[in-house]
């Protein structure tokens, strides 16, 4: 049975990535298999020290969406996001309870 979820990952990462971020990235991480949203905020308000964005992606097959990270195009994409200076990043794999 497949489990739907949301992946919240928090990342901080220079402004020369934007439109990398909001251009192929973002449609690529939207046509992993289970994907039905991605919202991206800048945090504006925090804790010193905490990650400047943060992503939400939900999934109707949270396995299959986290599964893609192990992927070859997960892996080429996390090293993409490396190249560009996204760093300090790491995702939280979140059931809904209500």
């Amino acid at each position: 049975m497949k489990r739907s979820g949301t992946v919240v990952v928090m990342y901080d990462a220079p402004a020369e990535a934007d439109a990398w971020m909001h251009g192929p990235h973002y449609e690529e991480v939207k046509r992993t298999r289970g994907v039905t949203d991605v919202k991206r905020y800048e945090v504006v308000d925090g804790p010193e020290g905490s990650r400047k964005y943060i992503a939400l992606i939900e999934s109707t097959d949270i396995d299959a969406t986290v599964g893609w990270r192990s992927s070859s195009d997960g892996q080429r994409s996390q090293a993409e996001a490396n190249e560009r200076g996204v760093t300090n990043r790491y995702a939280l794999i979140c059931k809904r309870i209500y």
